[in-house]
């Protein structure tokens, strides 16, 4: 939870895939506040309002997770339109050509996220393509399964993507940049 609030603030699109890992971390304790507690909840080194709001929390992750039919695959429906906002901010830096270096980024890019859309979900948004290529090699990489050089390249090209968008992003929500 807090570094969820710390990223979410400094990084939108870490936050998004902070939270998918979240979302994983809940359903591999069977969305089970009671697992959740004694399992992970009870490690954390925090005082004991901390450790409420901690619990709080998770609880809430889980609720939501059960009243949205995720408890085993999918995301939450705030994270979607995380992506989607995103998304929709992306189209409107490309359009008002805010960011010469966003520009160059995505226009490198562009094949490569094609490419990976046709591999998983053909719908996904560009931004949305980025997040799940970079998620799926973030699983990869735990599970130790072997990550060819060119796939690392192309993470690494996404990854400056979000980054330079993310901030962009941050520099819009403190009113530091206008569309």
């Amino acid at each position: 939870m807090f570094v969820a609030r710390k990223k979410r603030k400094e990084n939108i699109a870490e936050y998004i895939l902070y939270m998918f890992q979240v979302e994983d971390l809940v359903r591999a304790f069977k969305c089970d506040m009671g697992l959740l507690k004694s399992q992970l909840i009870s490690r954390y080194d925090v005082d004991d309002e901390q450790l409420e709001e901690v619990t709080a929390w998770y609880k809430n992750i889980v609720v939501m997770m059960e009243k949205e039919g995720v408890e085993h695959s999918g995301h939450l429906q705030f994270l979607n339109n995380h992506i989607n906002d995103l998304n929709d901010f992306h189209l409107k830096v490309l359009k008002e050509e805010v960011s010469p270096a966003y520009s160059a980024s995505y226009g490198n890019n562009i094949g490569l996220i094609n490419e990976f859309r046709l591999k998983g979900n053909a719908s996904a948004s560009d931004v949305e393509a980025c997040i799940n290529a970079i998620y799926a090699y973030l699983l990869l990489k735990i599970q130790n399964k072997e990550i060819t050089s060119g796939t690392e390249q192309v993470m690494k090209q996404f990854a400056r993507q979000l980054a330079i968008l993310s901030k962009l992003y941050k520099d819009f929500e403190e009113g530091n940049l206008e569309l």
